[in-house]
């Protein structure tokens, strides 16, 4: 729970005693690398913080699967659409790598906030980073071509060395061989 205390302690001020309730609330999962965290057609009502690894978002539509994101350590995520909505996941999230997760479930973490205030202003300025890159790369994928979407997560090498290409090529909605051809273009 290293990289969740740091990521608290940068996000906000808190005193030790408020991580002291904090940090016991959530619950460590462990996966491994291909398990599935988010099931897809199951309930979510859980909140998650990625302590370790590396996490994909897959969208599942008739017989198409998608990766739409990726989670990196110190990102805190649920599957929003179906704690919101109380549905059933049209997503699932699937460890790329050997994976330690923290989880707190919905109605733990609203007693968590009730008993710690300083929390909930974490959340919501979370939230606020999370919704602002998802805002990003809704408008890059929108108004941007393959080229320059490519060339903006090209800077991201966290993007670039540690996600397989199929699942980059998805992310900005390209087949795998326009992304083969765009990465040779570029070595030229």
């Amino acid at each position: 729970m290293d990289l969740f205390k740091q990521h608290i302690r940068s996000t906000i001020s808190v005193s030790d005693a408020d991580l002291d309730q904090i940090l016991p609330a959530f619950n460590v999962i462990e996966i491994e690398e291909g398990e599935s965290l988010i099931k897809e057609n199951t309930f979510c009502n859980q909140y998650y913080f990625l302590e370790k690894g590396l996490l994909r978002f897959i969208y599942h539509a008739k017989d198409i699967e998608e990766t739409s994101w990726v989670i990196f350590e110190g990102i805190f995520f649920t599957e929003i659409m179906s704690m919101k909505s109380k549905r059933r996941t049209t997503m699932s999230l699937e460890a790329l790598e050997p994976s330690v997760v923290l989880s707190i479930d919905e109605s733990r973490l609203d007693e968590l906030c009730e008993k710690v205030k300083s929390f909930e202003k974490y959340l919501r300025l979370t939230w606020e980073e999370n919704l602002y890159h998802v805002i990003q790369m809704k408008l890059m994928q929108q108004f941007s071509s393959a080229r320059e979407r490519y060339e903006i997560l090209r800077k991201d090498q966290k993007l670039m060395q540690r996600i397989p290409q199929k699942y980059l090529a998805s992310i900005l909605g390209i087949t795998p061989y326009t992304l083969s051809r765009l990465k040779s273009q570029q070595k030229a």
